[in-house]
């Protein structure tokens, strides 16, 4: 009899360990499952976070503009911080009369020059689509989730939207 009674307790045990184990397994699939479904999420937000630093490097490119005595162009120079052996040019933004940074040429060409100047990063690196809008004089960026930036060259408004 003691042997049924130490097979059994082994088998309860052993049934406690499968449940124990199928627990875990379960919870480690449904946190997986959440941190991977929201990783498109954390990519999307991307244009957001471009949006915050658009807005200071021009308010910084304006106040630089203001204390230079407004001249016609901007001597922008970035520090590459990934590659300290990396020389940087710096980069000459003309500016209109209100102090806002614009493109060489009205164009989707020179929206995308325009967004490498001031942001220090191409526009493919960022996962954007530059495109020029002659209606209102503007800079429209698109990321490939459907946000968008757009800075109106004139007023030097900066309107980000999100996709429905």
């Amino acid at each position: 009899m003691q042997t049924q009674q130490k097979a059994e307790s082994d088998l309860l045990r052993i049934y406690g360990r499968m449940i124990t184990i199928g627990l875990v397994l379960v919870i480690m699939a449904v946190i997986g499952a959440k941190y991977f479904f929201t990783l498109p999420q954390i990519a999307a937000r991307g244009l957001e976070v471009d949006h915050a630093r658009f807005l200071n490097v021009l308010v910084m490119a304006r106040s630089q503009w203001l204390s230079l005595g407004k001249p016609a162009q901007l001597q922008l120079n970035w520090e590459a911080f990934d590659n300290s052996a990396k020389e940087t040019e710096p980069s000459v933004v003309d500016v209109n009369g209100l102090g806002w940074p614009q493109p060489k040429q009205l164009s989707g060409q020179g929206c995308q020059d325009l967004w490498q100047q001031l942001m220090g990063a191409e526009v493919d690196n960022a996962g954007l689509v530059a495109d020029y809008l002659v209606k209102d004089n503007s800079c429209h960026y698109r990321s490939h989730n459907g946000d968008s930036l757009g800075y109106q060259l004139n007023s030097g408004r900066v309107i980000f939207l999100t996709a429905p």
